[in-house]
């Protein structure tokens, strides 16, 4: 009977690992089939918000600035007043004042004859901007709208600015002053009137303390 110690081929000699040699493929095997470790990676610090270059960063910031400049100035002109018919007239007639030497007496005549025929058709409802002096003197006829000094003072101012515009005449200083008081007297007259008018109905609406009592 043969020893299994010595048969050929086998030897149950320890090997290094501490198992018989025979062994050692099922060793090797052991160790290959183990579980790998994940390997670890080094951390990475927070990424930028925007990696792009510094002169479209700049340029994106001078767009929205201007965008919203805009939007304040148009917002802020919706919110400005409509001027009255008569709160033109009597800036266009200082602007007027402001420059009394200024430009030629064709000119001047042209302006303040058209500031005032514009307030008349404007406020008052007249046809003065579409009609000639002459016209416009005649529709006023038996009208109650201004008293008759009043349709003389009007009529004279028609006169002396047609005289500008159309004659070439020449004005003096004193006289281009005079016109605008003139325009300026026929614009706040209706503002008296109305005043007038609403401090007469207040008072109609409103009894004394002796017909209260």
């Amino acid at each position: 009977m043969t020893n299994a110690a010595t048969q050929p081929g086998l030897s149950f000699a320890p090997g290094a690992s501490g198992m018989p040699s025979g062994t050692g493929g099922l060793s090797g095997m052991g160790a290959m089939g183990a579980p790998t470790p994940a390997p670890i990676h080094d951390i990475v610090g927070p990424l930028p918000f925007f990696s792009g270059p510094i002169w479209l960063i700049v340029l994106i910031f001078v767009l929205v600035a201007l965008a919203g400049g805009a939007f304040w100035w148009f917002a802020g002109r919706k919110k400005e007043r409509k001027l009255t018919p008569r709160e033109s007239a009597l800036r266009d007639l200082e602007r007027l004042r402001s420059n009394l030497t200024g430009g030629t007496d064709h000119e001047f005549g042209a302006g303040v004859s058209d500031v005032l025929r514009r307030f008349l058709g404007e406020a008052l409802g007249l046809a003065a901007p579409r009609q000639t002096t002459e016209e416009f003197l005649e529709s006023l006829q038996g009208s109650l709208r201004f008293l008759p000094a009043e349709q003389e003072a009007l009529a004279s101012f028609l006169h002396q600015s047609d005289f500008l515009k159309y004659a070439r005449g020449e004005a003096t200083p004193e006289q281009r002053e005079a016109l605008i008081v003139a325009a300026e007297s026929f614009v706040r007259s209706g503002e008296a009137k109305e005043s007038g008018e609403v401090k007469n109905a207040k008072g109609e609406g409103e009894s004394s303390p002796k017909e209260a009592a």
